[in-house]
């Protein structure tokens, strides 16, 4: 993006969680199908897309008005991803168990989540902005996140080297939960611990949260760090950040 020196002057700023790039999805699109025909090979994937089809004309009759109000909140595509993962989860059950289903499901979107991240905050192009990257990068997530007030409410505070979002409702809990699997509402967060760090280095921060709502705690704490500043004592959904690249492998 050229001539863009300000983040408040980048295309996304602003913009809420919705809407992902068009070309995003498509990589993602590849990435879902690559996943599943690594497991189940291409009889499989036929097999499942077929059924996931069928769940989806089901679910769209059964949970209308989620359906609904997912489209009015998330937007076309919030519709569509959330839709696609409950019907793949739906499908694989049977076959995989629920956490074994889950462990798919989070296959996927751990994948997907450095692309998907690095388009939610822009990320080549905030990196190019001028000014300090790490006050860049919380500029633009303040703005995200104060968009997303109606999905997932939350305060912040800057205390320079640390930032910090609390979220105190969590809508990925709440829509997963209506459609009948609320295991899948762990996919934000586990989307997060892999989307995060992939783009930490552009903008000179480390990343920690303590604790999700969807895994159990009272809140959702982002935490950002000046890069070289994070303690020691942090961790990440309760594990310490140093066992962190084992667990989820």
């Amino acid at each position: 993006m050229a001539d863009v020196t300000r983040v408040e002057d980048l295309e996304r700023y602003g913009r809420g969680l919705d809407n992902m790039p068009t070309r995003v999805v498509a990589r993602q699109s590849i990435v879902f199908i690559g996943e599943l025909r690594r497991r189940y090979g291409m009889a499989g994937v036929a097999r499942t897309m077929w059924s996931m089809l069928k769940e989806r004309r089901e679910m769209l009759k059964t949970h209308a008005d989620v359906v609904e109000a997912l489209r009015r909140d998330w937007g076309r595509g919030g519709v569509t991803e959330a839709l696609t993962m409950t019907a793949l989860f739906k499908v694989l059950t049977p076959i995989e168990g629920r956490e074994g289903a889950y462990n798919v499901a989070k296959a996927i979107f751990q994948q997907i989540a450095p692309m998907s991240m690095k388009a939610l905050y822009q990320s080549d192009d905030l990196a190019g902005c001028e000014g300090d990257r790490f006050t860049n990068f919380k500029t633009f997530h303040r703005a995200l996140f104060d968009n997303s007030q109606n999905l997932f409410p939350n305060t912040q505070t800057d205390e320079g080297d640390v930032f910090t979002s609390t979220v105190t409702q969590c809508a990925n809990v709440e829509v997963f939960t209506a459609l009948g699997c609320p295991e899948l509402a762990r996919l934000g967060c586990d989307h997060d611990l892999a989307g995060y760090p992939a783009i930490a280095d552009r903008h000179d921060f480390e990343f920690r949260r303590p604790t999700t709502i969807a895994k159990g705690g009272d809140d959702c704490q982002f935490r950002f760090y000046r890069k070289g500043t994070a303690p020691d004592t942090e961790v990440i959904n309760g594990v310490p950040v140093q066992w962190q690249d084992s667990l989820n492998r």
